[in-house]
């Protein structure tokens, strides 16, 4: 029984740590305003798929 104490003591303080470190990770944003970002909006006639875009080969 003596070599779970240590190990349960190894545990608790890793459980604190990581506790720790998540109270002060950035939280992610799931949202986004359209100004913040500088996207290009583009439009292929008779393209529905834009991922048939990749596999042309003449763009």
């Amino acid at each position: 029984m003596r070599m779970c104490t240590p190990i349960r003591g190894l545990l608790m303080a890793l459980a604190v740590m990581f506790g720790t470190a998540m109270a002060f990770a950035p939280i992610p944003r799931i949202t986004w305003e359209h100004r913040e970002v500088h996207l290009v909006q583009f439009h292929e006639p008779d393209i529905y798929n834009y991922s048939a875009l990749l596999l042309s080969e003449d763009k």
